[in-house]
């Protein structure tokens, strides 16, 4: 197994959002700075490459964890 990274998406999808809108890189204090520095680059570069979910259940589970609280998803 390698080496597993944990992103905040909440972080990811601000920092994404700053890098579509061009505007400079400035991660707030209550957020991931690095889960939003990779959101940035691919914002800034055009490109959307977060996790997307494989099956139709998973998708509503993401959106109610969105809802609830923090979401969390680890890449392997």
């Amino acid at each position: 197994m390698g080496a597993e990274m944990i992103i905040d998406l909440d972080s990811w999808e601000t920092g994404y959002a700053d890098g579509q809108l061009g505007r400079p890189s400035q991660c707030p204090a209550d957020l991931d700075r690095v889960s939003y520095s990779g959101g940035y680059c691919q914002g800034r570069t055009g490109t959307h490459e977060a996790p997307r979910p494989r099956h139709p259940q998973q998708s509503n589970t993401r959106a109610l964890q969105r809802r609830v609280g923090r979401s969390r998803l680890i890449i392997l």
